[in-house]
């Protein structure tokens, strides 16, 4: 029975125990947030190709496991794989019904666990045999230095123990039957959202978004490499057929990505587009399809754009397109420029009115001037011809204003979107000539301000 209180000024309220509340239930929303199915398309390939769980950036200094404990770019191969696996989890329990072929995946994964812990329990019983050995060295007992490098071989043998046992029945993890299961997972989402465009759109989205990134390399030292290894792959995968197809699954993504997220992206992508159509000669050889020495900086730039793409579509709180200063500078020159270009149009194809316009008008004044006598007579009169053409181009001015009151909001939400794109446009900083950077300014497209003494050029 619930118990009640009377307040001061009010009628008597029933007051109910607190429930405790139930573990282990979760409630799955009608729709999973925006960028979900993306996020799956990205780390289906990135579960398929292993360079892709590589980090895009390094740590300076480099990442030190006596010291530090690792971020999800610092995890090694073993535990990345685990990682992943534990990310898939949550995506697909959004859907039901890619359960079973995950399921595929994550069994794969799973056999890594026990070494991915046995690896970490290595960790503690190393330091402690360090700790034992500088305890025994300090009371010089020989006996106890013994038994603490005795210990400290126990974290290895917690692991050949464990690798032991994983092997042991045929339970050992299979890259092959990983990449198998994720070609099956592959397969099995793109039946399960076929009759869905935008969420098909997404999901192929984050897949061509990685390949965008990733595909480009340098081929292995001794070898010939792939198609894929070489400098024109790179400009290939920006050519205008290409981003097409992704600026179409941008577009098609419709309500699975955040809200102008797409505009924004397909912009930055066009901004990579010109920066490496006028920056080709600055990663390749004069006279062939290879890298030169600055190619590391383009992949490298490329890899840590590829993620800033990836937290902008799944709205990662991190990562704001809010424009920036900067951002708002460049795209008000962008406006500017655009102004300037679309008067040159106008004069270029009107050009016969213009001048007839102008023709009259000096005619006019001329006649003012040949007929009228006296001072007073001809600054009147010009007073006049002023007034009368000033008027006129007033009111053209308010006419043509009037006629473009409602193409305002239109220009201020392109120039919101052409600095948000900028705000999140990571090009490589690497030097260029002069008339790189005039093509590039023509074109609207910023160069990188490169800090000499921290930007690698």
């Amino acid at each position: 029975m619930s118990e009640s209180t009377q307040g001061s000024d009010g009628p008597v309220m029933p007051v109910f125990p607190v429930l405790p509340v139930i573990e282990g239930l979760r409630t799955r929303p009608a729709v999973p947030p925006p960028g979900t199915i993306f996020s799956l398309g990205w780390l289906t390939a990135e579960l398929f190709d292993p360079r892709r769980r590589v980090s895009s950036t390094v740590r300076q200094p480099p990442f030190d496991a006596d010291v530090q404990l690792p971020q999800v770019p610092d995890l090694a191969t073993d535990p990345m794989l685990v990682f992943l696996a534990a990310e898939l989890t949550e995506l697909v329990w959004w859907y039901p019904k890619l359960k079973a072929p995950a399921a595929a995946v994550t069994g794969e994964t799973d056999k890594l666990k026990a070494l991915v812990a046995a690896e970490s329990t290595s960790v503690g019983d190393a330091a402690a045999a360090v700790d034992a050995a500088a305890a025994a060295a300090a009371n010089t007992d020989a006996a106890a230095a013994d038994a603490a490098a005795a210990d400290g071989g126990g974290g290895g043998a917690a692991v050949e123990a464990t690798e032991a046992e994983a092997t042991d029945g045929g339970t050992a993890f299979s890259a092959a039957a990983l990449l198998t299961a994720v070609s099956e997972l592959n397969q099995a989402i793109l039946d399960e959202f076929a009759d869905t465009p935008e969420r098909l759109s997404a999901y192929q989205l984050g897949l061509a978004l990685s390949d965008l990134t990733w595909l480009p390399c340098k081929p292995e030292p001794g070898t010939h490499g792939s198609a894929a290894s070489r400098p024109s792959a790179l400009i290939s995968l920006f050519s205008r057929s290409q981003l097409a197809g992704i600026k179409t699954l941008l577009s098609g993504g419709g309500s699975q990505l955040p809200t102008s997220a797409a505009a924004i992206v397909s912009q930055s992508l066009d901004n990579w587009a010109d920066w490496l159509d006028v920056n080709a000669s600055s990663f390749t050889e004069s006279g062939g399809d290879a890298w030169s020495a600055k190619a590391d900086v383009v992949l490298d730039a490329l890899r840590v754009q590829g993620w800033v793409w990836y937290s902008v579509l799944i709205a990662d709180p991190d990562v704001s397109a809010a424009p920036s200063m900067g951002a708002w500078v460049q795209a008000g020159s962008s406006i500017a420029r655009a102004t300037a270009m679309i008067s040159g149009v106008v004069l270029r194809r009107f050009w016969p009115l213009v001048l007839l316009a102008l023709a009259v008008l000096g005619g006019l004044l001329a006649l003012v001037i040949v007929n009228l006598s006296g001072a007073s007579q001809v600054w009147a009169s010009l007073a006049t011809v002023v007034t009368v053409v000033a008027a006129s181009g007033v009111g053209i001015g308010s006419g043509v204003s009037n006629a473009f009151d409602g193409v305002g909001y239109e220009i201020w939400a392109a120039a919101r979107r052409d600095a948000s794109a900028w705000n999140i446009t990571w090009l490589p900083a690497v030097s260029s000539t002069t008339m790189q950077r005039v093509r590039l300014d023509s074109r609207g497209v910023a160069a990188p301000r490169i800090r000499k003494n921290l930007d690698t050029q």
